[in-house]
């Protein structure tokens, strides 16, 4: 059955204020993805290429980018070079507006999709209300035969978007990156994360951005147990190399029948 190996970098970006900010932030990705062994997919976080902060966001007239902008250009080429699927995020410009979005680029360098955060937080270190406009797509693609979907930080607090992906859109693997800061709302992240992950028995990746108020990226499977744990990350700069394995979903869920257990109202 189909299988998909990734690698999921929890970098350490710095929050830009100019152009070469962000240059600085995509030559640190190169760097490490210079190092990376093969794999399929290769997964950065939220906002990577600006990172988070007020002070970010009052430039995004001078960070923001459309979908064929220097980013894309530059991971374009990377993707080509590795022969890899690539996932950024990046402030993008749309018809005047600012969203929060995350690109998927293929090995030929080509866009395969781009999703934008559907649902705005507003509260802890979050101010996102004041700058973007929600996203009103939910997407999803395929890798080598694996069904991917794309979530991005506040959405997962929502389950009824992981539940479309899971059951309309038929997804094996959710990705979700963050630029999540430990303020009030951090303690419960790993707790969405698991529940997300075996309530629709699919694996589930949440990439964070590197340094001591950000880190601890966690990638679940879809079944936890005794001798089975989610994978979690500390603070510091890492990487996740996971795999997606299509014959343990399908055993999960045949030994667990919730979905065919499920009522369609309730």
């Amino acid at each position: 059955m189909p299988k998909l190996k990734f690698a999921a970098i929890q970098v350490n970006n710095i929050d830009a204020k100019t152009i070469a900010d962000r240059d600085t932030n995509l030559l640190q990705a190169k760097k490490i993805i210079d190092k990376l062994e093969n794999v399929d997919l290769i997964v950065l976080p939220e906002l990577f290429t600006c990172g988070y902060s007020r002070e970010t966001f009052d430039n995004l007239q001078d960070l923001a980018e459309d979908i064929s902008g220097d980013s894309f250009q530059f991971f374009s080429s990377i993707a080509k070079e590795k022969n890899c699927y690539i996932c950024y995020g990046f402030p993008q410009i749309k018809d005047d507006k600012y969203f929060i979005s995350q690109a998927v680029i293929n090995p030929e360098g080509e866009i395969v999709t781009v999703y934008s955060k559907q649902h705005m937080a507003q509260f802890g270190n979050s101010m996102e209300k004041e700058y973007f406009t929600r996203g009103d797509q939910t997407v999803s693609f395929e890798i080598n035969g694996v069904k991917l979907g794309m979530i991005i930080c506040y959405d997962m607090r929502f389950p009824e978007l992981t539940r479309k992906l899971a059951l309309e859109h038929n997804i094996d693997f959710l990705f979700h990156p963050v630029a999540f800061y430990k303020d009030n709302s951090f303690p419960s992240w790993h707790h969405f994360i698991i529940t997300r992950a075996l309530e629709n028995q699919i694996y589930m990746l949440s990439l964070n951005r590197a340094g001591e108020k950000y880190g601890n990226s966690i990638f679940c499977p879809p079944w936890v147990d005794y001798n089975t744990s989610p994978t979690t990350l500390k603070s510091k700069e890492d990487i996740i190399i996971g795999e997606i394995d299509t014959d343990l979903i399908h055993k999960v869920r045949e030994e667990y029948r919730f979905r065919e257990d499920r009522r369609n109202n309730y």
